[in-house]
């Protein structure tokens, strides 16, 4: 199958991982995916310095609040000659689309060029209004744009049985034209077997250390962890804290946790072939929170690796964790639920070594990204059946 795979991701977004995964894992089952970007790189601004960057700072907390959804609408104008483009001198059998929530242009791309069309949604239009205060949102328009694209496509893939539910109920759509695929691991670069980080190693020894590897964002409960980190530090002593990553809520989970530096190392962002070591020096992997939608990349590596986990009975992880099994869930914003998984395992050797060795063994045989490109293909070969029948 010859796979045109559209995305409108920047040069650093961290969701590139997913596409070259899928990318890779779907060419060494024999297939062929071109990748294409459509949208360009961020070019930094030279010589206007500061002067610039206090101009489009003004902008942003003024009119750029109003205008930033009408100019990602309107850019589906510009992103469709960017598609055609790309497919002028290739006739793939199907298109498979990273949705973006407020853009439309592969729909008038698939339309112009008879191709079959899959789309990716990794999460429903709801979630900006959940999470995404920085500017004002178009009413109606967005969800409507999304009852569109589900209707207009020949296959729709989801991360979870969850988000596919949503967008069900909330459009109507054919059940069938769905499948749903959770995220995959890289289980070479996340086993067990992965030496232990030789800082955190050396800095902390045999200590049990509590893990966390993420965007510190509102909808990871950065406050939980805060509390978690607060509490397990005053119960165990001598229990170590390693959170790696940054965001916007890095600031108020640094604040929150003051006095614990000797025993806290913030990490912030650090190079990608850094994390399995990272990982592999947690006792316990803890997901504070999550949404009702996603499936989080990062559970499925702490599985592949080993890991015990402690994370919160949303549909998706309940779909990838039998708690007891694979790993602990709690009640989502249950502070003491969270507290006490984390001490149960941080006092019980045994049981996190069980959980650890159960959840590699179903990261390997369910969760790799070989099984996410096969679902995947499945979706593009409806697609391309449907497609033929209309």
């Amino acid at each position: 199958m010859h796979i045109a795979y559209l995305h409108y991701l920047q040069e650093d977004d961290t969701a590139l991982y997913h596409v070259r995964q899928f990318a890779q894992a779907a060419g060494d089952l024999g297939h062929r995916v071109d990748v294409h970007a459509i949208r360009t790189p961020r070019t930094d601004s030279v010589g206007s310095g500061q002067q610039r960057a206090a101009w489009r700072g003004s902008l942003r907390a003024g009119i750029g609040r109003a205008l930033h959804e009408p100019k990602e609408l309107a850019s589906s104008f510009v992103y469709h000659f960017r598609e055609m483009r790309c497919l002028r001198n290739c006739r793939p059998d199907v298109l498979l689309v990273r949705n973006k929530s407020l853009t439309a242009s592969f729909l008038w791309t698939a339309a112009r060029t008879r191709r079959p069309l899959t789309i990716e949604i990794n999460a429903p239009r709801v979630e900006a209004l959940l999470y995404d205060r920085d500017h004002f949102h178009v009413p109606f328009i967005p969800d409507w744009l999304q009852a569109l694209k589900l209707r207009r496509a020949d296959s729709v893939v989801t991360v979870s049985s969850a988000l596919r539910d949503h967008l069900i109920e909330r459009h109507r759509i054919d059940h069938e034209r769905f499948v749903v695929t959770p995220n995959g691991a890289d289980v070479d670069l996340f086993s067990p077997g992965i030496n232990p980080d030789a800082e955190i190693l050396a800095e902390f020894g045999d200590a049990p250390v509590v893990g966390f590897v993420g965007s510190f964002s509102r909808w990871h409960g950065v406050d939980l962890l805060a509390e978690m980190t607060r509490r397990i530090a005053e119960r165990r002593p001598e229990a170590r804290f390693v959170y790696v990553g940054s965001g916007p809520e890095v600031d108020a989970l640094t604040a929150a946790s003051a006095g614990l530096e000797p025993r806290l190392r913030m990490l912030g962002r650090v190079p990608h072939e850094r994390i399995p070591a990272l990982v592999a020096t947690f006792a316990v992997a803890v997901m504070p929170d999550s949404n009702f939608y996603g499936s989080p990349l990062k559970v499925v590596e702490w599985m592949a690796a080993g890991r015990p986990i402690v994370a919160p009975a949303y549909g998706p992880l309940l779909e990838i964790i039998e708690s007891g099994k694979d790993g602990l869930l709690f009640e989502p914003g249950r502070i003491d639920a969270l507290v006490s998984a984390v001490t149960g395992l941080l006092d019980n050797v045994d049981l996190r070594g069980r959980l650890g060795r159960n959840a590699a063994e179903r990261a390997r045989r369910e969760l790799t990204w070989t099984h996410n490109a096969q679902r995947v293909l499945r979706a593009c070969s409806n697609a391309i059946e449907r497609h033929a029948r209309l």
